[in-house]
């Protein structure tokens, strides 16, 4: 085979274009800090790290979804801190108005404070978390707790088809939690024979107008502590979601950190060993235009000259 100048010179061009590139490449991946920049570069490497990508992205959403249950239960946990202390005051009243020892006026005195004990009662049953009741049901954008001109008082949360008043927050892919929010739970024992609060304080109101001793030490103190421990079970209820969603928060947090750390060797360039590279390269490349020097044919105008 003929070797000719225009050979030597054709490969020599295509020698040196490749090592441009080259050289190109590594400039890209010292300024950007990634090792691709375009699909082209790597298609295996770029469906993982838009997977990566992707991933970390919906933790973080799930990880948005986990604070905001975690304010919500906590400000329903204060809340029913208060309502607890409400249905302690009440039935402390109860135990007061029963005492047959009492005047007509003292009495009296006690059912005012019962009827404020109501007022406070709807107030912190229409708590709210960020502009949204939490004792509201399905129902959050409007007060679920009322008193009328009966001076009774009233629910008017939602429900979902099942009949539930939950609310569900998803925390991880394939994993919801359901936030108890049914107000109308805090106010209903099942145990009582009265089994509403509402209606319960308006029965203490009138055995304390009337001077019912036997009612107040009786039946209705018996339904106070039904619905204290009604009270009570719910309370725990909202500390056990709370306690899961705090797990989960530390798992969320585990794992974000793990994706990211793969996604930053997947994607990543290390400096040192790029910078080497590149100084190899720009070596390389000054070679080869040293060499050519020698290898491309001397024209005319180099004789004439």
């Amino acid at each position: 085979m003929r070797i000719t100048n225009n050979t030597l010179t054709g490969n020599y061009l295509r020698n040196l274009n490749r090592n441009l590139k080259q050289m190109q490449k590594y400039q890209n991946q010292l300024s950007t800090g990634k090792e691709i920049s375009k699909p082209s570069d790597n298609p295996i490497l770029v469906a993982r790290v838009m997977g990566l990508d992707n991933n970390i992205r919906t933790n973080e959403q799930y990880g948005r979804n986990i604070d905001d249950s975690l304010g919500w239960t906590d400000t329903a946990d204060g809340a029913m801190n208060e309502i607890t202390s409400v249905v302690q005051r009440a039935r402390e009243l109860v135990v007061y108005g029963a005492n047959g020892s009492l005047s007509d006026t003292d009495r009296l005195a006690l059912r005012d404070e019962v009827e404020m004990l109501k007022g406070q009662m709807v107030q912190m049953l229409n708590t709210n978390y960020d502009g949204r009741f939490i004792f509201g049901g399905q129902k959050t954008t409007e007060p679920p707790f009322s008193i009328g001109a009966d001076d009774k008082m009233t629910y008017a949360g939602g429900k979902n088809a099942d009949g539930e008043g939950l609310i569900s927050r998803e925390i991880a892919q394939g994993v919801s939690i359901h936030i108890e929010s049914d107000g109308s739970q805090i106010t209903t024992a099942d145990d009582a024979i009265t089994k509403d609060f509402g209606a319960l304080l308006d029965n203490v109101i009138l055995a304390m107008e009337n001077g019912d001793t036997d009612s107040l030490s009786g039946e209705l103190l018996g339904d106070m502590d039904a619905h204290l421990d009604n009270v009570i079970r719910f309370r725990s209820k909202m500390g056990a979601v709370y306690n899961r969603l705090e797990a989960a928060k530390e798992r969320n947090a585990s794992e974000s950190l793990s994706m990211t750390e793969l996604l930053s060797k997947s994607e990543d360039i290390d400096l040192a060993e790029k910078m080497m590279e590149f100084s190899m390269m720009s070596t390389v490349y000054q070679a080869s235009l040293s060499t050519g020097a020698k290898i491309l044919q001397p024209s005319l105008l180099d004789y004439i000259r």
